[in-house]
C-alpha cells in the first residue's frame, strides 16, 4: 500500500469554485489545513470508527452494560439521517435561485467565524496557560501555598497528569473502535496497541475497562483542581483583580486547558489514528490500572443498578452465569462499593454543611447541596443522551414516532450537524461541571476532621478519591445504564431538549476550536497515519475476508489470537 494512500485525504481544498474566489483562496485553505475532512466535524472524534462488516448490532452491547453503545456509531453513519431530513427539507419549498444566492454569502460568513473562532481560541488558551503557570510558580495556588509543594514540582505533576487523561479519553475510543478489527492485521507493526487490545477485548473486560477509565478520569479532574485551583484573592503578573477572579478563582483557566488539551485534542486523534495513539507503554500501564481500579470493587454499586435496571426491562444479566464462587465474590464487592459510596455521601453532606469543602465561602451550604444536585442531574442526563442517541439509531421512525417528545428530539438532533455540535458541547458542558462539583465536594485542606478521623485519613479525603468514587457512579455510569434499558423513554424526559441546547450553544462559541491545529500539529510531530495505512480500508478487509487472504492466514498463528478476536 503506498504511504500516501493513508494519507490522501488530509487537506481538502474545497470545490474548485470556492478555490478560484479572489480574496478568500488563502482563507478557505488554511482552515481547511486546520479542520480537513480526516478530523471531520470537531464531534467526529468523539466517536470511534468500527469494521461495518461486523455486526453492531447494540443490543448485544446492552444486554451487558451499554457503556460503548454511544462510541460504536461512526460520524460516517450520520448522513444516512441527515440525507433523510434534507429530503423532507427540499419539500417544503425554498427556490433554486434563493438558494443559488444565499450559499456563496453563507460561505464566505461561515469561513469567516471559522477563522475568528480559531485566532480566538488559541488566544484564549494561550492566555489561560500563561496565567495558570504564573499562579503556579507565584504560590498562588492551593498545593503550593498551603502545602509547600515546590512549584516546578507541581507544574510537572499537573502536565503529566493533564497528558495522561488524554491517553485515557483517546484510549477509550481506541479500544472500542479497534474491537471488531482482526488483531493479526496489526499484530507486527504494532505490538503495544496489540497487548492493549488483547487483555480489553477478552470477555467483558471492555466494560471493565471502561468502568475503571471512568474512574481514573474524574480521579485526574478532582486532583488537578486540587494542585492548581487559586487561593483567596490570588493575583498573577500584576493583572486586576477582576480578571484573576474570571480566570483564576472561577476555575476557568484550567477547564479550559482540560478540555482542549485533555480531552479534544486526544479525541480528535484517535477517531482515524487509534493504533498509532495506543501503541506506547503507557497505554498499556493504564489499561492494566484501569482494569485494577474495577476488580478492586470500589465501583461495584453501579453494578447493583444495572441489574435492577436490566430486570425492570426484562433483559438478563452476565451474573447468572457465574459460578457459585464467583457469585460470591461479586456480591460482597457490591456490598463493600455500596458502603462506601453511602460513606462518600455521609462525608460530603457534613462537610458542606460545616462550610469544610473548597466551595466558594458566599455560597450557603443549603445552595451547594442543591446545586449539586442540579449539576448531578444534566450532568447524568448529558451521559444519558449520549448513549441513548446511538441506540435510537437502530430502531424505526414508526416506533419513535408513538412518543412525540422521543421523536422530536431525535428528529432535531440528526438534523444537519445537530448531533456532531451536540458532542463535541456536550464535552465541554461535560468538563466544566466536574470541575464545578470537585470544587463543591472536595474537602478543605485547613478544614477540621471529619467524624474525628486521625489525620492522614483526612488528608485522604482531601485528595478527593470519594468525591471521583461518588460521581463516577451517580452522575455517569448509572445514567448510561439507565438510558441503555430504556433510550426512547430517557430520550423523551423533558429536560432533554434544554440540554441538548445548551450543548449547541457552548459549541457554537468557538472556545475549544484551537483543539483541531493542535492535533494536527500532535499527528506531525510523531508521524501518525491513520488505520487504513496498516490495516487497509473497510472495503479491502472485507474483501480479503471473503476471499480467505493468505496474507491473514500466514501472520494469525503467529500471535496466537484467535481465540479472542471478534471477527
Amino acid at each position: 500500500m503506498a504511504e500516501n494512500q493513508g494519507e490522501s485525504t488530509e487537506v481538502d481544498h474545497g470545490d474548485k469554485g470556492d478555490s478560484q474566489e479572489s480574496g478568500w483562496t488563502w482563507a478557505r485553505t488554511w482552515t481547511h489545513m486546520l479542520w480537513s475532512p480526516d478530523q471531520g466535524h470537531p464531534a467526529a472524534s468523539t466517536v470511534a470508527s468500527t469494521d461495518p462488516t461486523v455486526s453492531s448490532d447494540p443490543t448485544d452491547t446492552l444486554e451487558h452494560f451499554g457503556l460503548e453503545t454511544a462510541y460504536e456509531v461512526t460520524i460516517d453513519d450520520i448522513p444516512v439521517f441527515e440525507h433523510a431530513h434534507q429530503a423532507r427539507e427540499s419539500t417544503t419549498g425554498s427556490s433554486e435561485d434563493k438558494t443559488a444566492y444565499r450559499k456563496p454569502c453563507r460561505s464566505y460568513l461561515a469561513t469567516a467565524m471559522l477563522i475568528f473562532k480559531n485566532i480566538f481560541s488559541a488566544a484564549l488558551l494561550g492566555f489561560c496557560i500563561v496565567m495558570l503557570s504564573a499562579a503556579i510558580f507565584e504560590k498562588q495556588t492551593t498545593a503550593t501555598a498551603e502545602y509547600d509543594l515546590h512549584p516546578a514540582v507541581a507544574f510537572v505533576v499537573f502536565w503529566v497528569l493533564l497528558l495522561w487523561l488524554a491517553l485515557m479519553e483517546g484510549g477509550l475510543n481506541c479500544m472500542v473502535g479497534l474491537k471488531p478489527v482482526t488483531k493479526a492485521l496489526y499484530a507486527e507493526s504494532h505490538p503495544l496497541a496489540l497487548r492493549c487490545t488483547r487483555a480489553v477485548h477478552k470477555g467483558d473486560n471492555l466494560d471493565r475497562f471502561i468502568v475503571g477509565r471512568q474512574y481514573l478520569d474524574l480521579s485526574i479532574v478532582f486532583t488537578t483542581n486540587f494542585m492548581v485551583s487559586s487561593i483567596a484573592n490570588a493575583t498573577v503578573l500584576g493583572l486586576s483583580q477582576g480578571i484573576c477572579e474570571a480566570f483564576l478563582s472561577s476555575g476557568l483557566a484550567v477547564i479550559l486547558i482540560t478540555i482542549v488539551i485533555g480531552q479534544l485534542t486526544a479525541q480528535i486523534n484517535s477517531a482515524h489514528y487509534m493504533l498509532d495513539f495506543i501503541n506506547n507503554y503507557l497505554m498499556v500501564v493504564t489499561t492494566y490500572v484501569a482494569l485494577f481500579v474495577e476488580a478492586s470493587g470500589m465501583l461495584h454499586a453501579v453494578y447493583l443498578i444495572q441489574i435492577i435496571v436490566s430486570s425492570l426491562a426484562g433483559r438478563k444479566t452476565n451474573n447468572e452465569h457465574k459460578t457459585t464462587f464467583q457469585k460470591a465474590t461479586f456480591w460482597l464487592r457490591v456490598a463493600f462499593s455500596v458502603a462506601l459510596l453511602i460513606f462518600a455521601f455521609a462525608i460530603t453532606v457534613k462537610a458542606l454543611f460545616d462550610k469544610s469543602t473548597t466551595m466558594w465561602s458566599s455560597v450557603p451550604a443549603w445552595a451547594s447541596l442543591i446545586i449539586l444536585f442540579v449539576l448531578t442531574l444534566v450532568a447524568g442526563i448529558m451521559e444519558g443522551l449520549q448513549i441513548a442517541l446511538m441506540a435510537v439509531v437502530h430502531i424505526s421512525e414508526d416506533e419513535l414516532k408513538h412518543n412525540p417528545r422521543a421523536y422530536s428530539n431525535y428528529d432535531f438532533i440528526f438534523s444537519g450537524k445537530h448531533l456532531q455540535s451536540f458532542l463535541v458541547g456536550r464535552q465541554i458542558c461535560q468538563t466544566i461541571i466536574m470541575f464545578v462539583v470537585a470544587r463543591i465536594i472536595t474537602l478543605d485542606a485547613e478544614s477540621e476532621n471529619i467524624f474525628g478521623v486521625p489525620d492522614r485519613l483526612q488528608q485522604f479525603f482531601v485528595t478527593g478519591v470519594l468525591g471521583a468514587l461518588m460521581t463516577t457512579i451517580v452522575a455517569s455510569l448509572s445514567w448510561r445504564v439507565l438510558a441503555a434499558s430504556f433510550p426512547v423513554a430517557f430520550l423523551s424526559n423533558p429536560f432533554s431538549r434544554p440540554i441538548i441546547h445548551l450543548c449547541l450553544i457552548f459549541e457554537y462559541t468557538g472556545i475549544c476550536y484551537i483543539a483541531w491545529p493542535i492535533a494536527k500539529l500532535y499527528r506531525q510531530v510523531f508521524h501518525f497515519k491513520k488505520d487504513d495505512y496498516y490495516i487497509g480500508t473497510v472495503d479491502e478487509r472485507r474483501l480479503k475476508g471473503e476471499r480467505g487472504d493468505s496474507d491473514l492466514a500466514l501472520t494469525e498463528p503467529a500471535v496466537d489470537c484467535s481465540e479472542d478476536d471478534n471477527v
